[in-house]
């Protein structure tokens, strides 16, 4: 019987897998709101694209009103502390420092900053997502804020808790697998991480890359992008969500398959 099930089971998943839909990338670009003209520059990639805005910054309004009127999925790019010492450009920076009360009431002040978001991810926060007792009233002010928002864990560190306290506090939550530009500079770094993200969506299915408004990503996207379309497609943040959810909804359905198929 085992044997049975097990081919029986290989082979609905080759069927399954046969009629699956192209790999799925996902690119959320971050560090929005300084320049409009950077902004502009990568809202015209080619592809459709998430795009993180950091609150309090002289174009985050701005360029939030120009992104949605395009049709462009936008988040809030929520600062957090890092590991590295000094001051920080971001005012509304999350601190260790802050009581419950204050990290709520910057969460909220942050989420109201920025018209049309959909979800928000991390700034930053190489010190603070480690600390799952400061990320645990972040997530469950963004649950109450707004119950559909999500969060992408950015993953400036191996550390983070983000990913698990969002999923405790029952915020729809994803995690970056690549960087694409931690070595901007370096043309042929972007080129390795680009293809890494190619690579691992291939292998998973769907892999998420973050990537920065410096000119030499942009140059690299705005020449690749447009030329893998026939071999992956691409989704919003939200939209992988969405695919994820409907993904898990439809083993239930592959089991009963697998059960009718055992009785006859």
């Amino acid at each position: 019987m085992i044997k049975v099930f097990a081919f029986l089971l290989g082979s609905l998943l080759l069927s399954s897998s046969a009629n699956a839909e192209k790999p799925v990338l996902a690119l959320v670009v971050d560090d929005l709101g300084y320049s409009f003209e950077l902004a502009k520059q990568v809202l015209n990639l080619p592809g459709q694209h998430t795009f993180a805005i950091i609150p309090d910054t002289t174009y985050d309004k701005k360029i939030a009103e120009f992104a949605h009127k395009n049709g462009h999925e936008i988040m809030l790019h929520m600062p957090m502390q890092s590991l590295a010492s000094g001051k920080y450009d971001e005012t509304s920076t999350l601190d260790e420092d802050m009581s419950e009360d204050e990290i709520t009431s910057n969460v909220d002040t942050m989420l109201k900053e920025i018209p049309y978001i959909r979800g928000i991810n991390n700034h930053m926060g190489s010190k603070l997502t480690g600390m799952g007792y400061i990320m645990r009233p972040i997530m469950e002010s963004i649950k109450r804020f707004n119950g559909n928002f999500y969060f992408l864990d950015s993953r400036t560190t191996a550390l983070s808790q983000a990913y698990q306290q969002a999923l405790r506090a029952r915020v729809p939550s994803l995690k970056r697998d690549v960087f694409l530009d931690y070595d901007h500079t370096n043309q042929e770094s972007i080129l390795f991480q680009y293809q890494l993200w190619l690579n691992k969506a291939s292998k998973m299915g769907s892999a998420i890359a973050i990537a920065h408004p410096y000119s030499s990503t942009i140059d690299l996207l705005q020449d690749k992008l447009s030329k893998i379309s026939d071999n992956y497609q691409f989704m919003t943040i939200s939209q992988l969500i969405e695919y994820q959810q409907q993904e898990k909804k439809s083993w239930p359905k592959y089991l009963s398959h697998l059960q009718t198929d055992l009785k006859n």
